[in-house]
């Protein structure tokens, strides 16, 4: 199993249907801003999606993506006032 490593390293993208798999480390360059590989496996526990394929990690990019922007914390707003009679 090395010796297929070696000879055919795993590929940065696979395309998947509409999405695209990209690896981990790819994710964390183009996704999170250079993060760290520890702040992806802590998203994980929040529900960052993810995949091992011949031993590496790959991440959905669009749904990476998606999942990111739904984790942006927003302040509350104020109510819209009801008018009085």
């Amino acid at each position: 199993m090395a010796i297929d490593r070696q000879l055919h390293p795993a590929p940065e993208r696979i395309t998947l249907g509409d999405d695209e798999l990209v690896r981990d480390d790819v994710f964390h360059v183009e996704v999170l801003a250079g993060a760290n590989r520890r702040t992806g496996r802590r998203y994980e526990a929040d529900g960052l999606p993810f995949i091992f394929i011949r031993g590496m990690k790959y991440r959905p990019l669009r749904e990476g993506r998606e999942w990111l922007a739904n984790q942006i914390r927003r302040p509350n707003q104020k109510r819209a006032s009801k008018s009085r009679p």
